[in-house]
């Protein structure tokens, strides 16, 4: 789920394409309409205006309103199962494949990062970038590999690898989030979340108040409170101290929320598995 600059939310779907959303009527788009795959995983918009899109099976997706364009293994690409993307300060973006670790695209060409690289494994579910340019990359039973913004790390890879020996809830890592503070949010599988503030771990579980310990998306609105969207226990509220729940029996679409998002007017919406779309 992603705003882009003209106001315009996108939703990806599970073997629906992307749909586009105006404010008042839905647009959607397919491999009919030159979409590598309609199942997608991840979108993010990078500084030029292009809308990249990963998909399951086909690579990325590249469009710039009027038109698709896709890369996959042909082009450089690790893998063609990407599930996520992430553009850093510099413009440069990074994919994370199912299989195939960590690739980077300079706008000419891709680098991939792997196993042999020091990368903790080649699942790469999240991508997070802290305030020195350090990339944060939350892995499938890897735990959390940390590059470092230097030139040597950036092209030959030089990460810093963080598991359960070193405080994380938990080694497999599905999302990520920068707060505003500066801290790093992980959502795990089954361990609830783990907030990083640059020297330790704090985690929080069921026994905190988060509602599902399967947190598959994060958030931070305009007031500051970070938003957590978890596999069966809908969506969490934390306000820096207590957690706030919201359920189906709130009015949520499904009790499985796979991403939330605040748009440009301060609303939160939350895409669901099976309930659609909830604002």
């Amino acid at each position: 789920m992603h705003e882009d600059r003209f106001g315009n939310l996108w939703f990806g779907t599970y073997g629906g394409g992307v749909s586009r959303y105006d404010g008042k009527t839905f647009a959607n788009f397919t491999t009919e309409n030159g979409l590598a795959n309609d199942i997608i995983y991840g979108i993010t918009e990078d500084n030029a205006g292009y809308l990249w899109f990963s998909t399951y099976g086909g690579g990325v997706s590249r469009y710039d309103g009027k038109a698709f364009v896709n890369f996959t293994t042909n082009q450089g690409l690790a893998k063609n199962n990407i599930r996520c993307i992430y553009e850093d300060r510099s413009g440069v973006l990074w994919f994370g494949t199912e299989g195939g670790g960590l690739s980077r695209y300079n706008g000419e060409s891709f680098t991939s990062y792997a196993l042999e690289q020091g990368l903790a494994s080649t699942n790469v579910w999240s991508i997070t970038e802290d305030n020195n340019g350090n990339l944060w990359i939350g892995t499938d039973q890897g735990g959390v590999s940390c590059l470092s913004r230097n030139t040597s790390s950036w092209e030959q890879g030089n990460f810093t690898n963080y598991m359960t020996l070193q405080g994380l809830a938990s080694d497999v890592i599905l999302c990520s989030k920068k707060d505003r503070s500066g801290n790093i949010w992980f959502g795990t599988e089954q361990d609830g979340a783990s907030l990083f503030d640059g020297k330790s771990f704090t985690n929080y579980t069921e026994e905190q108040g988060i509602s599902s310990n399967s947190v598959w998306s994060i958030c931070e609105d305009k007031k500051g409170n970070i938003w957590f969207g978890t596999d069966g226990g809908g969506a969490s509220c934390f306000n820096g101290k207590t957690f706030t729940n919201y359920g189906v029996k709130e009015g949520l679409g499904s009790s499985s929320v796979w991403s939330v998002a605040e748009d440009s007017a301060g609303a939160i919406w939350f895409g669901t598995e099976g309930g659609g779309v909830s604002r």
